[in-house]
């Protein structure tokens, strides 16, 4: 160690509160990335990218603060960034990739000293500077405040820099819709490879900054059923509209009404930023999966969440109070209020449901649908172990009573209210068995929400006798 005599300051990088461990829920965005950051850009496109921090997605992904290019950053931020309790981890499927999605640029840079700056979306190795080498007349990083930085003691005062700049302009739908063509998977494709890669299983989709175009919300609805043909998801998408009422013809004309859907309407803000309404029901979702053990039995309305306000998709704000948010929640739209001194998520349903239409019990709540979900994912992957093998009489029983515990369990939690399993005679004639195929029957009964509560309060002369001394 160096000899000291004096008195010193130093600066350390701040220290954010980490998410919590044992996260169980783990959201998947689809969406664009400034991965032209990266040394290495090509590795981080169109494959899952698991996120642990906010330092951990800036590393990975890179990070900017334009998040209508940019949209995965804002997953990023409003995931490990927020006040209420940082939470995660959270995969990204960044679809931009900067061989594709770029155009030509140049700019003259003021150097000062050999140094100068350059404000682009650059990507770096396309760098050209007449008559110089690139990491021998000068170098190009990328520093903290997202700029690039050239340093070359050669430098003119003024010099003409050639680059290719991330074009946002230039990614389709396509390309987030995705494809899988000869094996290699695009956009939301990329999903079926979450499990085979990360050994997690997707549960929630979504993506945000696109959701609200049609054809992208049908690519994860369509993908979130029986995903590796196995896995059942929820898909979070928001809705394209100016007024409270545009937002609930809007929902029914572009026919965003999918069971396993939940749409939010507006957009809300937090110290000068703007959020889509489905990134931050992902992380309410997260944050009350994780306080209810991992089981998604509780719904995320009425939960407080990390806002300021509700805006429109321009920045204007606007603002309703519990009754015009409760119109919303009758026709499937989730959306935002302030109650008791803070701001909450506020819509019990997925976009099914619809107010006085019959909608099938289990699918009245988004509590109920993700927990059926949960449900048959769990009991996939608690028991994909045992295909192939023998299934004897003693296997049989051991599943029941295995499983009948777990159940058991989940009711004397209130995670359900029923739960039951047979290995019925009818459910498996001998056509069946002799091709290996068996079936357990399962009933349950999820826990419903108290969407509302009730006090009848009736007046009644008989408390005048206290007047008198007598009893009321």
């Amino acid at each position: 160690m160096a000899y000291k005599h004096g008195i010193y300051g130093i600066q350390v990088p701040t220290a954010d509160t980490l998410p919590p461990s044992g996260v169980g829920t783990v959201p998947v965005y689809i969406g664009t990335a400034p991965v032209h950051q990266l040394t290495d850009p090509s590795s981080a496109v169109n494959v899952p990218i698991l996120i642990n921090s906010y330092e951990d997605g800036v590393a990975k992904i890179g990070y900017s603060d334009d998040w209508d290019t940019f949209t995965l950053c804002e997953a990023v931020f409003a995931h490990f960034k927020n006040k209420i309790q940082p939470i995660g981890p959270i995969i990204v499927i960044n679809i931009m990739d900067p061989t594709h999605h770029s155009k030509e640029a140049t700019a003259s840079v003021q150097a000062v000293n050999g140094v100068g700056y350059l404000t682009d979306p650059i990507v770096l190795e396309t760098i050209e500077i007449d008559g110089k080498i690139n990491g021998t007349d000068y170098t190009a990083e990328y520093g903290a405040d997202g700029r690039v930085k050239l340093t070359g003691t050669t430098l003119m005062s003024l010099t003409s820099v050639k680059y290719k700049k991330m074009d946002v302009s230039t990614v389709k739908i396509l390309d987030v819709v995705g494809s899988n063509s000869s094996g290699a998977r695009t956009g939301i494709e990329v999903v079926d490879l979450i499990y085979q890669t990360l050994n997690l299983i997707p549960t929630i989709l979504a993506a945000p900054g696109w959701s609200h175009i049609k054809e992208v919300k049908e690519a994860p609805v369509t993908k979130s059923d029986d995903i590796n043909g196995h896995w059942d998801a929820v898909v979070l998408a928001d809705i394209d509209a100016n007024t409270l009422h545009d937002a609930i013809s809007w929902k029914s004309t572009n026919e965003y009404t999918d069971i396993q859907l939940k749409v939010g309407w507006p957009k809300v803000i937090h110290a000068g930023r703007t959020f889509w309404a489905s990134t931050r029901m992902a992380v309410r979702m997260q944050q009350t999966d994780f306080d209810g053990d991992n089981v998604p039995y509780v719904s995320p309305s009425n939960k407080q969440i990390d806002i300021t306000g509700t805006v429109l998709k321009n920045g204007t704000s606007v603002s309703f109070d519990e009754i015009q948010a409760n119109e919303l929640n009758a026709h499937g739209i989730t959306t935002f209020i302030f109650r008791g001194g803070i701001w909450v998520l506020w819509g019990p349903h997925n976009a099914n449901y619809e107010d006085s239409v019959e909608v099938d019990p289990k699918n009245v709540f988004d509590a109920s649908i993700r927990m059926m979900r949960y449900l048959t994912n769990t009991f996939q992957k608690r028991y994909m172990h045992l295909i192939d093998g023998p299934l004897t009489h003693i296997l049989v029983d051991t599943i029941l009573n295995d499983a009948g515990t777990w159940l058991n369990s989940l009711i004397a939690d209130g995670k359900l209210l029923a739960g039951t399993i047979r290995f019925n005679e009818s459910s498996n004639p001998t056509s069946s068995m002799i091709t290996g195929d068996f079936l357990f029957d399962i009933q349950t009964t999820t826990t419903p929400v108290a969407k509302s509560l009730t006090f009848k309060v009736q007046y009644t002369t008989s408390g005048l006798n206290a007047l008198f001394g007598g009893e009321s």
